[in-house]
């Protein structure tokens, strides 16, 4: 296994797209309300999300890092050691015999001078491939997020997760997450 940094190309950025972005989607769309895809071709969706993550990438304070495993490879058996904060993980679009596996997305939330409060780094999303769940990979993606926030001297770690959302929020928890703000929304009349 290795944890990757997604660079800033167009392969690089619809490989995850295809491979990640539409499964993870796919997946939450069947588990949380309101967030059904768009009434499009997957080739469409994944076309818009690959440009639009390209477009964060060259942003120096957002990040996707992936998860690559051999291909076949017997999820039970994927070593999820802890990462190293000394040793950068690598930057570029894994071998293409390596499968794609799992994601997570980060940027920065700066603090203005006026208020007191450490800059925090987002969590924006993570997701793990079906098979790999249990496996530990989202707790190594979870270090890699606070190793990112370390990098980037932000204090503290944020997130958002939908209220029915029940496993996400579970997971959170475990992680020491706490309830900071409650987000509300209504339609427009």
């Amino acid at each position: 296994m290795e944890i990757r940094r997604l660079p800033a190309t167009e392969p690089a950025a619809e490989r995850y797209a295809r491979e990640l972005w539409l499964p993870y989607h796919c997946d939450l769309a069947a588990a949380a309300d309101g967030h059904a895809l768009a009434d499009r071709p997957d080739e469409e969706l994944i076309a818009a999300e690959a440009a639009f993550r390209l477009d964060r990438l060259e942003e120096t304070d957002n990040r996707t890092w992936v998860v690559a495993v051999d291909s076949g490879a017997d999820p039970g058996e994927v070593d999820t050691a802890i990462l190293d904060p000394e040793d950068p993980a690598p930057v570029g679009v894994p071998d293409p015999d390596r499968d794609l596996v799992a994601f997570v997305s980060t940027s920065v939330d700066a603090c203005p001078e006026v208020f007191d409060r450490p800059d925090r780094l987002v969590v924006g999303d993570v997701y793990v491939a079906e098979s790999y769940r249990g496996t530990g990979l989202a707790d190594r993606l979870m270090e890699r997020a606070e190793v990112d926030a370390r990098e980037q001297d932000c204090g503290e770690l944020r997130l958002d997760v939908d209220v029915d959302n029940e496993r996400a929020i579970a997971f959170y928890e475990k992680q020491g997450f706490e309830p900071y703000r409650k987000q509300l929304t209504r339609e427009v009349e």
